[in-house]
């Protein structure tokens, strides 16, 4: 029993940092629980390389503390912390990865892999919608640079 208590609260903690993060901010509660609990936590050591270009992708990844960078043939892309997340697009199009992505702190992740994302968008629509609006708002801040 107490483990399960214990559970539950690691869940809630999980899905209020879930929250925080602009991919889920617009789920209520209950959603990101669910999401919460389809996923799990992760450490990387400063200089691990936590995703190589050209190779199959299986999660997407949130940043719940610690720094990495994005690097495509060596050329830095972006630094994201705490509330980034990377990964987002081979889960949704099953393509290899577009970049490199090395930890230049330690890195706390929560994973979420491909199949139980499918599961969740093909059970709760709400999610596959909330993730298409911060795609799109990425989207149009990329036209936006290149534009300018």
């Amino acid at each position: 029993m107490r483990l399960l208590e214990q559970e539950r609260k690691s869940t809630q903690r999980l899905a209020e940092t879930i929250g925080s993060i602009p991919l889920f901010s617009g789920l209520d509660k209950k959603d990101r629980e669910r999401i919460a609990g389809a996923g799990r936590e992760v450490t990387f050591e400063k200089g691990k390389t936590i995703l190589r270009e050209g190779e199959p992708g299986l999660a997407l990844l949130l940043i719940l503390e610690g720094k990495v960078e994005v690097r495509k043939k060596g050329k830095l892309l972006s630094t994201l912390g705490n509330g980034g997340f990377f990964g987002e697009m081979t889960v949704i199009d099953d393509k290899p990865r577009s970049a490199d992505v090395v930890a230049v702190a330690p890195t706390t992740c929560f994973g979420l892999t491909s199949w139980a994302f499918a599961g969740l968008v093909r059970t709760y629509p709400e999610i596959a919608l909330a993730v298409m609006k911060e795609l799109v708002r990425r989207l149009r801040e990329v036209q936006e640079t290149a534009t300018t």
